[in-house]
């Protein structure tokens, strides 16, 4: 009877057990995916940071060349090169966005008209708001490597980060 008993507890507690599996796999998968999507994030913009926001002869901004942008990553968070996209399958994707006073902003930051920077002197020229978007997308995209980034249904699949980038320095003339 004692043998019974012992048994049935040791059953209930290994079955108990074996249920917090699928949850601690989902939960360890998760953290997984949101520490790549920061390091994406950082790698992208890292670059951003480093680019002049005025090119040197005259003409646009180097800065702009990132708007509207689209990267593709491999499981680790690696940039996948244009030129192998056809042999490796992309994990994740990235959308770059330097919205300029006027524009629309993503859906995943609510989609209203961007006003720009004021301090109540008009908008700051020397501050430039990136949004940069992350989604792990393995298997969710079409095969033309694209993912909806404005559908609804795909809001729940999409990191936001927002950030301010600063002009540094001051070019002064004699």
């Amino acid at each position: 009877m004692e043998v019974t008993i012992a048994m049935a507890i040791a059953a209930v507690a290994i079955i108990t057990l074996l249920g917090l599996i699928p949850q601690g796999m989902k939960t360890m998968q998760e953290a997984g995916d949101q520490a790549i999507e920061a390091r994406i994030h950082q790698s992208i913009l890292s670059e951003i940071q480093l680019t002049p926001f005025e090119s040197v002869g005259g003409g646009g901004s180097p800065i702009r060349e990132f708007d509207n942008t689209e990267r593709f990553y491999d499981t680790q968070g690696e940039e996948i090169e244009a030129d192998r996209r056809g042999e490796l399958e992309h994990i994740y994707s990235a959308r770059i966005r330097i919205p300029d006073p006027g524009d629309d902003l993503p859906v995943s930051v609510g989609g209203e008209n961007y006003a720009g920077v004021d301090f109540g002197g008009g908008v700051n020229e020397n501050l430039r708001l990136v949004v940069i978007e992350v989604a792990a997308v393995g298997g969710r995209d079409s095969g033309d490597n694209t993912f909806d980034w404005s559908s609804d249904a795909n809001q729940s699949l999409i990191s936001t980060y927002q950030t301010m980038v600063a002009k540094m320095g001051q070019d002064y003339t004699n």
